[in-house]
């Protein structure tokens, strides 16, 4: 009884994973051709907790970024079709580059205004970098700005202006850099560096009514209750903008918002990273409406988004050459498709690599079908010190104790007991971030802010190891993996994808510093009157995409 109940169980996790795997195999779009998409009407769409801003340079929640999305015309861009993660110029019109790669001069389309009728200019964005890199703002944009020229000087208060963000004409605009930067563009692509109106108030509260410079504008905004989106009427770009005007309306529970869908009141109810219905339905409503069916109601796609564990390089199970065979073991010990279980169905995909199929590629180094303890026993046969116990951080939701205990179990196949500590959702990451802090395996979520493979490596691998605000929380520090990363930078392109994606499958079969359990997938379920719908990696969804019929 016990084999055939855990053979049928291995079964089932295994239908599942393939079931994602063909899900996401078909962008999750709804409706035939952009240009036969219906236009008009009002889109409404309801989330149970408020955007934290809508203030592009301030908002960093993911349920604001689909409204930066839709109001934020950007320096460059995404594709507008399913699924797109390869930039393209969005205001810009073309770019040289200096041959050490540290100036970009770039000059802009003359033909992107604001919701007011006023010009997208240079000085715009030249006015929304100062803007961003104001201490008195508190932004989190800073971070991707610190090889800017001048900017560190801005946030330590000690200049007024970026001297590296310079106007050159009405239409040009050029940015000098302390260093060649590989993912200079793609960072471009964050709505923090939105364009602004002069004299833009500096405020950490945020405009509640910041000017629009993409297909959509904020026409209103009370907090807590509704966010109302209208379409910019000067919009000069290639955008979709099928409907007229967005309601979001802020308040009620996963189940209410179900209903509401299924009754017609609501479109869509928002909540990127985590259901916003409750996850029971979602495997009623795939086998109701299909999944990513043209002009269906149940959508699935992939996020940029990968779940793992970090082992502590510092503590004496993970440290040095002879325990990477124990890395190795826990790495073939890890029952993937179980571990998936705690999101749900269709909530994502066993992986052994950190990064996303869209950024990387598959290549498999270990089981992602279930456990090989055969084969994990073998290589804890090879380590130098065998640990009894490895000391787990963990989050304390849902997810956290369903990979903790799953973790657990398989563990104890190979003969190593876990001591679980359980924290608040990122409380289990910040306290990891502090060196010393006495963990051995860390649970982990990394999502990338735009698309690319240094926004995943870049962080995670980060050498300069501080006391506390560690990324870098498996404190692997290989200068070989420092020079392939330095390497990768320098490149541009497929050559650039390759290489970071050759960069991933080596660490993992060779030295590595996690052991990955999955990457996450977004699920929508939408109305019958809603016509179109387009999910997007990094934003969740793409409002100017969405339709009624």
């Amino acid at each position: 009884m016990a084999g055939r109940l855990s053979l049928s169980l291995c079964m089932l996790a295994i239908g599942a994973t393939l079931l994602v795997a063909a899900a996401l195999a078909h962008s999750a779009g709804g409706a035939g051709d952009a240009a036969e998409a219906p236009k008009g009407g009002t889109l409404r769409l309801s989330a149970s907790t408020d955007a934290d801003f809508v203030d592009p340079a301030l908002a960093y929640a993911p349920d604001s970024w689909p409204i930066g999305f839709a109001t934020c015309a950007k320096l460059f861009d995404y594709p507008t079709t399913a699924g797109g993660t390869r930039l393209r110029p969005g205001v810009v019109r073309s770019t040289s580059v200096s041959r050490d790669r540290r100036v970009y001069t770039f000059d802009l389309k003359r033909s992107f205004r604001f919701h007011t009728g006023a010009a997208v200019t240079a000085r715009s964005f030249a006015d929304a970098f100062n803007r961003v890199a104001n201490p008195r703002l508190k932004s989190p944009a800073t971070p991707y700005m610190q090889e800017i020229v001048g900017a560190v000087a801005v946030m330590r208060g000690k200049a007024p202006t970026i001297s590296g963000v310079r106007v050159l004409a009405r239409y040009r605009l050029q940015i000098r850099l302390t260093r060649p930067v590989g993912d200079f563009t793609a960072r471009l692509t964050l709505p923090f560096f939105c364009p602004v109106l002069p004299n833009s108030p500096v405020d950490p509260a945020g405009m509640n009514d910041p000017p629009g410079s993409g297909p959509y504008y904020v026409a209103e905004r009370v907090v807590n209750r509704r966010i109302v989106l209208k379409r910019n009427p000067y919009y000069g770009g290639e955008r979709r903008t099928n409907v007229d005007k967005v309601v979001w309306t802020v308040g009620g529970s996963e189940q209410a918002c179900l209903l509401a869908t299924e009754q017609d009141r609501i479109d869509l109810c928002v909540s990127e990273g985590v259901p916003a219905i409750p996850s029971t339905a979602f495997r009623r409503l795939a086998k109701q409406y299909g999944v990513n069916r043209s002009g269906g109601r149940f959508f699935v796609g992939a996020r940029l988004q990968t779940w793992y564990l970090a082992f502590n390089h510092d503590r004496p199970a993970f440290k040095g050459p002879g325990q990477i065979p124990l890395k190795k073991a826990i790495n073939y010990a890890l029952d993937r498709p179980a571990l998936v279980r705690p999101f749900g169905y269709l909530g994502g995909r066993p992986s052994d690599q950190l990064l996303p199929p869209a950024l990387g590629r598959d290549t498999r180094v270990y089981p992602l079908q279930g456990a090989d303890p055969t084969t994990a026993r073998t290589w804890l046969a090879r380590a130098s010190m065998k640990p009894r116990t490895l000391v787990l951080y963990a989050s304390n939701n849902s997810f956290g104790v369903g990979i903790a205990q799953g973790l657990r179990a398989n563990l104890k196949q190979i003969g190593i007991e876990l001591e679980i500590k359980y924290f608040d959702f990122g409380t289990a990451l910040d306290k990891a971030g502090t060196r010393g802090e006495p963990f051995d395996i860390v649970m982990g979520a990394w999502t990338a802010d735009y698309a690319d493979p240094a926004g995943f490596l870049g962080p995670l691998l980060d050498p300069k190891l501080r006391e506390s605000g560690n990324l870098n929380v498996a404190y692997f520090v290989r200068p070989w993996a420092s020079a392939r990363i330095a390497a990768a930078n320098r490149l541009a392109g497929e050559a650039r994808r390759r290489a970071w994606a050759d960069l991933d499958a080596d660490l993992i079969r060779r030295d590595p510093p996690w052991a990955m359990i999955l990457q996450t997938t977004d699920r929508n379920f939408v109305s019958r009157s809603l016509g179109c719908f387009q999910h997007h990696p990094v934003y969740g969804f793409d409002i100017g995409a969405l339709c009624k019929k």
